[in-house]
């Protein structure tokens, strides 16, 4: 068995990139060209593209420009899956020890796969990473958050760190060497598939938001951490793929609220709804959507108004 399961290892590839497009082909495009000019040769990797039922035009133009690549396959999709269904997708057609889930507006600036690769086989307890983030224009963004606990929500995370600084490291600091956070950006999660597999995924109920919360949150309590690796960079352009409106500030809100109930109590799920009730409600001077938010919150963020319901169908 282990003789089999070492030659296993060795047949696999190391890394699955997987990537979702969606009408965004552009940006799909310049990061698997930044993948693949960053990637030495003899790592083994695949990138999967997952299109995630973008217009004809636009997949069109994302087959032309990669067909030729040896490492790359697309996944067409009939309807759009969000990001959740989408990833789970395209895991379904990877064959790798670990998962790169990279957005399609990231580029990277260095050679992300190895870097963050041998990072995990040497950090036994690390179920999850992720590199330095920077946006377009070069300057520094912070590559993890923190949970949306009623501690955070009431106390903020300045107090907390005060009193548990290695809890809630500082998101303002440029890290020379990899550093244990609560959980990482979505934009560019590298997971052991092993473990990923062990939580069973991630759970397709959240359509676009909160995703990596939630996976980041299953793994520390299955005794998995969750670090930044400083070393590898990339640039997330960000906001770039998706076009916010007031449909997508629902969305986020019905992930945001879908991931309080799962994870915490009905005190704490309460307490966090009258928390960001006011918050929008105070606001509505500036806009009227404040105030709709607010109302959409005081109803508990109804599921039934998820972008996932507007999708429709397409032929492949």
């Amino acid at each position: 068995m282990y003789i089999a399961r070492q030659i296993w290892q060795f047949v696999m590839k190391k890394v699955s990139v997987v990537i979702i497009n969606y009408n965004s082909s552009e940006y799909t495009i310049e990061c698997v060209k930044s993948i693949t000019e960053l990637t030495p040769r003899d790592f083994t990797y695949e990138i999967i593209i997952v299109d995630n039922n973008s217009q004809s035009s636009d997949l069109d133009v994302l087959i032309a420009s990669v067909q030729d690549i040896e490492v790359v396959k697309i996944v067409k999709s009939q309807i759009n899956l969000g990001f959740s269904g989408g990833n789970m997708k395209g895991v379904s057609c990877s064959d790798a020890q670990y998962i790169f889930f990279l957005n399609n507006d990231c580029v990277l600036l260095n050679n992300n796969l190895s870097i963050l690769y041998h990072f995990m086989q040497v950090n036994a307890d690390a179920g999850i990473c992720t590199g330095q983030m920077f946006n377009t224009d070069m300057s520094f963004h912070h590559s993890f958050n923190y949970f949306p606990t009623v501690k955070l929500k009431l106390f903020g995370s300045s107090l907390l760190r005060f009193l548990s600084p290695s809890r809630y490291p500082s998101k303002k600091i440029v890290y020379k060497s990899a550093i244990r956070v609560p959980f990482v950006t979505g934009a560019a999660m590298f997971i052991d598939f092993k473990f990923f597999s062990e939580i069973g995924g991630f759970d397709t109920h959240y359509f676009l938001y909160c995703e990596e919360e939630d996976i980041c949150y299953r793994l520390k309590k299955n005794g998995y951490a969750a670090y930044l690796v400083p070393e590898a960079r990339f640039i997330h352009h960000r906001g770039k793929s998706t076009k916010r409106n007031l449909d997508f500030e629902y969305e986020n809100y019905i992930s945001l609220f879908y991931f309080f109930k799962k994870h915490f109590s009905y005190a704490e799920y309460m307490i966090l709804k009258s928390i960001y009730f006011f918050k929008n409600i105070r606001k509505f001077y500036r806009n009227a959507d404040y105030a709709k938010l607010a109302m959409f919150i005081l109803k508990g963020a109804p599921e039934k108004y998820s972008l996932r319901y507007k999708q429709k169908t397409a032929k492949v």
